[in-house]
């Protein structure tokens, strides 16, 4: 079980599981792409949910967008949130710091979780457009080089004579 739980979770997995993946290289690129901007965005639980929602109405590939969003998984989530909410204070000029909540109303909590989810938001977006289109053209180029492969040895296999 454990190593079944730790194969789940490993790059190599979701590599070979996307490179398997039957969809044009462009959209896989794609949905991978749609997936790690997702994945940097502070929608924990439900990442997947709107990953595939969004790759269904652009038609891209839902299950690279699913794999995608494990950019944030159970051992990275909270880092990348941490980054989210620096880079978002620093982008928004404000300088990082816990608030303090006051419990006594409904509207003090909001105000407390607004100055920590706006930067969480902000960090997020610049960071998961970055990590997108890096992914997209990494994706794309290793998924182009695969088909070439393919292609090649297929006309290898073409031009060999049949033995009978």
């Amino acid at each position: 079980m454990k190593g079944k739980l730790k194969k789940a979770f490993s790059f190599r997995f979701y590599l070979k599981k996307l490179l398997e993946l039957k969809d044009r290289p462009d959209e896989t690129a794609k949905g991978l792409a749609l997936g790690v901007f997702i994945g940097f965005l502070p929608v924990n639980g439900f990442q997947v949910l709107i990953a595939v929602t969004i790759a269904a109405f652009t038609r891209v590939s839902k299950i690279a967008a699913a794999i995608g969003t494990h950019v944030t998984n159970p051992w990275t989530t909270i880092p990348v949130l941490i980054i989210d909410y620096y880079v978002g204070c620093f982008l928004l000029g404000k300088s990082p710091h816990l608030p303090h909540i006051d419990f006594s109303s409904f509207g003090a909590i909001l105000s407390a979780g607004k100055e920590i989810i706006v930067p969480m938001f902000v960090g997020g977006a610049f960071l998961g457009a970055i990590f997108s289109v890096l992914s997209y053209f990494g994706m794309k180029k290793l998924l182009q080089k695969e088909v070439a492969a393919v292609k090649n040895y297929v006309k290898s296999k073409q031009k060999q004579p049949v033995a009978d």
